[in-house]
């Protein structure tokens, strides 16, 4: 059930997520699958553990085409990191609770052709990556509550990267991240 909903599944819904020893042996038998439990605020979902979305990823499994990582970092740009920036969405609301982006806009303020964004949001939607805001605009998807916390953290830090590479935020990042990546080689 969790693996297949395509939204997170509410505690009451199955017994094992309102049971902590019961949610522990759901755990572990998601850790022999390589996937996590992950609990949002609509109720719990499922995810890859970051190890293993690592190597995935290293073999390109899971891995979007360029195009669509373009097309899906401005909406996510426009959608969580500035409306978050700006202070309009809470840093703590879930990435799926983002402001509504006018795909019309992705071709204007772009340099994508129309054909190129109507063709990548349709495989982001059939994804689950996006889905439909206010007035058929999109917003970040249910796929988005599939991601670990660190996941999470990892793609805002690297849209405030990309958005005000020279700002304070920025620098504390790439400190952050340096420091990080010198423990990890000692």
């Amino acid at each position: 059930m969790l693996e297949e909903a395509e939204n997170p599944v509410p505690r009451s819904f199955l017994h094992a997520l309102g049971d902590e020893s019961l949610r522990a042996v759901l755990e572990e038998l998601l850790a022999h699958g390589g996937k996590v439990l992950i609990e949002t605020p609509y109720g719990f979902t499922t995810g890859y553990d970051d190890t293993v979305r690592m190597q995935l990823a290293t073999v390109g499994i899971g891995v979007l085409p360029p195009v669509d990582r373009a097309v899906l970092t401005l909406i996510l740009l426009w959608s969580v990191a500035i409306p978050r920036a700006q202070g309009e969405i809470p840093a703590a609301a879930p990435w799926t609770e983002g402001r509504a982006v006018n795909p019309r806009e992705l071709s204007s303020r772009s340099r994508f052709p129309d054909t190129v964004v109507a063709s990548v949001l349709r495989r982001l939607r059939d994804a689950g990556i996006l889905g439909w805001g206010e007035h058929r605009w999109v917003v970040p998807g249910p796929q988005f509550l599939r991601l670990t916390e660190r996941v999470q953290q990892q793609i805002f830090q690297d849209l405030v990267l990309l958005a005000e590479p020279t700002g304070a935020l920025a620098d504390s990042i790439r400190r952050s991240r340096a420091a990080r990546l010198d423990g990890s080689t000692r």
